[in-house]
């Protein structure tokens, strides 16, 4: 993983700020080697649940400090393209879900998550779950 940049999806940036490991310690470390960014859909989702000045402030700077990879047409494309073939498969799952795959996959980079159910449904999208991630 040397170098490469790693998506963080919102469930673990919760953990983050619940100090839960073990995402807690691998995010730190993926931010202090400059390999963690952001989905604008996870962005979307931060903001959506925030209440009070203090985390507002938290979620601001560290948003500021990781980067957003945004959604735009090649990414929805993806997007629109994946939620086509689970709805064939009947496997949907999430809107914001299928949004944060298409960003990825658009883009090439894994993503760090704790919802496997969901994301490994999304065929050839690259997943790492807090336990399985490589932090070297």
């Amino acid at each position: 993983m040397e170098n490469r940049l790693i998506v963080i999806d919102t469930d673990v940036v919760i953990d983050f700020f619940g100090n839960l490991a073990p995402a807690a310690e691998v995010l730190s470390e993926l931010m202090r080697k400059g390999q963690a960014t952001l989905t604008s859909v996870s962005v979307f989702e931060l903001y959506a649940g925030i209440e009070g000045r203090k985390r507002l402030r938290q979620i601001e700077a560290f948003v500021q400090h990781l980067g957003v990879i945004p959604l735009d047409g090649v990414e929805a494309a993806v997007a629109g393209r994946i939620y086509t073939q689970l709805k064939m498969r009947g496997e949907l799952i999430g809107t914001q879900d299928i949004l944060i795959a298409g960003i990825c996959m658009a883009n090439n980079l894994p993503l760090y998550t704790r919802n496997i159910g969901h994301f490994s449904k999304v065929k050839g999208l690259e997943i790492f779950a807090p336990h399985t991630l490589p932090t070297h």
